[in-house]
């Protein structure tokens, strides 16, 4: 038995020993690597390394990938090489699978690359960007603006993702030159990618020096720390250039500014608009008064709760402001008109906003002029701080409507505004058609309300239910035609709380009555500053108090038209001197009919008036039929420095003195009655 084993053992030495060297089969050795694991910043271009994978020479490379973002989002380069490469455009984690091979023989292995962090920007850009969401959390930033971030000509910076956040060091922004683009629309939708712009210890801002921007649905938080180099103020947003392109501005949210949210320091040109912005800074906005050609009415920028104005910067008194839409004082709004602002466009003051006006200055408009105020929302147009200002004109004969409006502090100067240039000074003036309801006009240096329409053209401005207070010279001045068109119903409702001796309504030259003149209510009168002769039917009914200047009478030589004086026993109608002594107006010369009631007449006969023989009061010199009917009753004539009466010849013969007319007489100079 132990032969026999060492008989096979020395068998199988021997077959071993006599065996062909190459028929032996070597085992193939494969060991991928894929290199170690890596962390890296979004946009890092990431380098894979397969160098220390092992085996036969001439052995493949093949490289897969796994992950949540698309292999077509990555750039993924190189798949079959020992080194390829990939970008991650934002935070999140890229596996990759190295597979070797050599004939039938393979191996794998697998790496992965965690992306994390902000990316940092800043400089000046050399080719067109694409911001996106490469932060998973959302409420960590995913770019941080280290250095002011320039857009140069034919580059355009786009937010092309919804909820980029861009954070900013302190003392850096975005500027945006010439010819340079930034936005955040979508244009296929279009609509906004919702976009925040915030410096946590407060940043400069966004400047737009003659590029373009398109900013909607953006928030932009603790901006306008810091100014930018070259300008004066600093602002969340400015538009600067020659012109910034506005290709949208838009539902943005400006959130604890440091200085203006808007600043507009040059032109303005482009499709968008600046519209439904909330805005937070305590100035909001500040620009030439064109901008608002880019604001909307029916989308309003909303203010804060709390703020001071919108200032508003027009051209000045030489140059006219024009828009292609209406100059809109949108509700709720207070803006500072900082100078002369002539308005070549509609003007319209939405009701409850509040407009100041700068020290000196004007609001003078060439077309239509709406201030469109309500009980519960009234509008207010004082000067800035109660500085004293000049008022409003209408330049043209253009109308004009005011309703609950309050104007305070103006007519202080003369407006000289472009070709229009004021004779008085006045709060307000008009020249044709519109109305003054429901208004006030407080602290006028001037005259409350004046029309300007000269001659025998009336003009439709109605005042109505108005109060005048505190004006330094009459609260209305019009011609004579315009009397009834101002003043046009019984029930005018308004209000005078005027000084000693200021008159409500001074008359000036120009035509003739055609209906009543109504009382102005307590001792309010009208100043006669007019040698007014009336042709028509003239009445006035109780209440109306007329004062006449010293050089100025009444002369009525209408036959046919009489003068009809419709006073009341306790509410009379008044004639007098302005200066209220004898002889400080000349009279009233009566050459046509007259039904007279409860008039008192006094300090007339000032001097002597066309064709009377002598001074008075009243100069009869009435030649009509006997069968007219002449009214003259219940009245007093007194004080007169010439006679209370005089009866001229020929005249109708009409007895003054007659007990049942129950007429008085008192302190007539030279006497009561003079007859022929």
């Amino acid at each position: 038995m132990k032969k026999l084993s060492k008989f096979l053992i020395l068998s199988l030495i021997i077959i071993l020993s006599c065996s062909d060297d190459d028929n032996i089969v070597e085992p193939v050795t494969m060991i991928a690597d894929a290199g170690t694991n890596q962390e890296v910043e979004p946009l890092d271009v990431v380098t894979l390394d397969g160098s220390k994978s092992q085996g036969p020479s001439g052995f493949t490379y093949e490289w897969t990938y796994s992950g949540d973002v698309l292999e077509s989002e990555i750039n993924f380069e190189g798949k079959t090489t020992v080194n390829p490469t990939f970008i991650p455009p934002k935070n999140d984690i890229y596996s990759f699978t190295l597979k070797i091979s050599s004939g039938s023989a393979t191996d794998e292995d697998q790496i992965t690359v965690v992306t994390s962090g902000a990316i940092e920007i800043g400089g000046i850009l050399n080719k067109d960007t694409e911001l996106i969401n490469i932060q998973p959390d959302a409420s960590l930033p995913d770019y941080i603006v280290i250095s002011d971030l320039v857009v140069p000509s034919g580059i355009t910076l786009s937010i092309v993702e919804e909820n980029v956040i861009i954070e900013f060091e302190e003392n850096t922004g975005i500027l945006v030159e010439t010819g340079g683009t930034l936005s955040n629309i979508d244009e296929t939708i279009p609509e906004g990618l919702d976009t925040e712009f915030l410096g946590k210890n407060g940043w400069k801002g966004i400047l737009i020096d003659g590029g373009s921007i398109g900013l909607v649905d953006a928030k932009l938080e603790n901006g306008g720390k810091s100014k930018f180099t070259g300008y004066e103020e600093a602002a969340v947003v400015t538009f600067a250039g020659e012109p910034t392109t506005l290709l949208e501005f838009s539902h943005n949210e400006f959130i604890n500014s440091y200085s203006y949210d808007i600043l507009v320091v040059g032109n303005v040109d482009g499709p968008g608009r600046v519209k439904n912005n909330q805005l937070s800074y305590s100035i909001p906005i500040k620009s030439p008064i064109t901008f608002m050609g880019y604001w909307s009415s029916s989308e309003p920028n909303l203010f804060p709760a709390e703020f001071e104005y919108i200032h508003l910067k027009p051209s000045g008194a030489d140059i006219k402001d024009e828009i292609s839409i209406t100059f809109s004082f949108t509700s709720g709004g207070k803006f500072f008109i900082d100078g002369d602002f002539w308005a070549g466009s509609n003007i319209f003051f939405h009701g409850g906003s509040t407009i100041y006006v700068k020290e000196g200055g004007s609001i003078v408009s060439d077309l239509y002029l709406n201030t469109s105020g309500t009980e519960d929302n009234p509008i207010i147009i004082d000067g800035l701080n109660s500085a004293h200002w000049k008022g409003i004109a209408s330049a043209r004969n253009t109308r004009a409507f005011f309703d609950y409006t309050t104007i305070n502090n103006a007519g202080y100067g003369l407006i000289k505004v472009g070709s229009y240039e004021a004779t008085v000074p006045a709060a307000l003036s008009t020249s044709i058609d519109g109305h003054f309801t429901d208004c006030e006009i407080i602290n006028s240096g001037g005259y409350g309300y004046y029309s300007r329409t000269e001659g025998n053209i009336q003009a439709q401005f109605r005042i109505n239910n108005s109060k005048f207070v505190n004006t330094e010279l009459a609260a209305i001045r019009v011609n004579v035609k315009n009397v009834e068109s101002t003043i046009i119903s019984k029930n005018h409702n308004n209000i005078f709380n005027l000084g000693e001796n200021v008159p409500a309504i001074l008359i000036d030259e120009g035509g003739t009555p055609r209906l009543p003149w109504y009382g102005l209510g307590d001792d309010n009168f009208y100043l006669i500053d007019a040698e007014i002769e009336y042709y028509n039917k003239f009445v006035l009914e109780e209440g109306v108090i007329l004062k006449f200047r010293s050089d100025r009478s009444l002369i009525r030589n209408s036959i046919n038209n009489p003068i009809e004086i419709n006073g009341t026993s306790t509410n009379p109608v008044i004639f007098d001197g302005e200066l209220g002594t004898p002889g400080s107006w000349g009279g009233l010369f009566l050459g046509c009919g007259f039904r007279i009631n409860n008039l008192i007449i006094k300090n007339g006969g000032g001097f002597l008036l066309p064709n009377a023989s002598e001074k008075g009061n009243v100069i009869h010199a009435f030649n009509g039929s006997s069968d007219e009917v002449l009214e003259f009753k219940n009245s007093t004539i007194s004080n007169s420095l010439g006679y209370g009466i005089v009866i001229e010849q020929p005249t109708n013969d009409f007895d003054f003195e007659d007990p049942s007319k129950n007429n008085m007489f008192e302190n007539n100079t030279l006497g009561d009655i003079i007859k022929p």
